[in-house]
């Protein structure tokens, strides 16, 4: 699934088109534009709704913004008729322009194409020795139990899948044994510290690199682990 930041620029409702772009392939959030750019590492694409023509420098300013700070996918939703100001939107290097008019399920298969491409690309270049996609750190993929690591998609167990799922609500903060006991297996049992070790080893087996020197699960010594991303 991939995760889709949809941007509104003033006070329109878009709740019906937003709605209709959602499916299992795409999550659809509502941003506004200091979220956008605050967030746009979990994203893989952002579409920017553009409302009247008046605000063509707001989205300027955001598509720069949004490019600076990560490489994700643009697109704007124009007017088939403001042909100058999408010229100035791919200048700044969105990524496609999604005509008002289209209807829903046309843009959804643009998008979805360029995403599987862009996936599908990096893949085959890690496999034959390229140079990797830059590490856009570790998303969620809650309806298969997976993470999405540097554009591969790694499977995990539930149990495996639920302890990282916590650690990144308590990004870069040290979380104890206790609190991953809880939070995971959600009961009271015996060797909760034993059990949370060997979850976090082979959970660090699949995502990591070098386990014996791990990037991202961090061990903070008396305490438990954090998440670094």
């Amino acid at each position: 699934m991939y995760n889709i930041g949809f941007v509104i620029l003033g006070n329109t409702e878009e709740q019906q088109y937003i709605e209709s772009l959602k499916s299992e392939q795409l999550k659809v959030t509502v941003l506004d534009k200091n979220e956008a750019i605050e967030t746009t590492e979990q994203y893989e694409g952002i579409v920017i709704k553009e409302h009247h023509s008046q605000n063509i420098s707001s989205i300027c300013e955001l598509i720069i913004l949004l490019k600076k700070n990560y490489d994700t996918f643009i697109w704007v939703i124009s007017e088939r008729a403001n042909k100058m100001n999408h010229i100035v939107y791919l200048q700044l290097g969105a990524d496609g322009i999604l005509d008002n008019d289209y209807e829903t399920e046309e843009s959804k298969l643009l998008m979805l194409n360029a995403l599987n491409r862009y996936n599908r690309t990096y893949s085959i270049t890690e496999e034959r020795g390229g140079k990797s996609r830059p590490d856009s750190g570790i998303q969620l993929r809650p309806c298969n139990f997976s993470v999405l690591l540097n554009g591969k998609e790694i499977s995990l167990t539930k149990l495996e899948f639920k302890t990282i799922e916590f650690l990144q609500t308590q990004q870069g903060v040290a979380v104890s044994y206790e609190e991953i006991y809880k939070n995971v297996w959600e009961n009271e049992g015996n060797d909760k510290q034993y059990r949370v070790s060997n979850l976090i080893f082979h959970l660090r087996q699949k995502i990591e690199k070098d386990a014996a020197h791990p990037k991202y699960i961090k061990t903070v010594r008396s305490k438990g682990y954090k998440l670094m991303v």
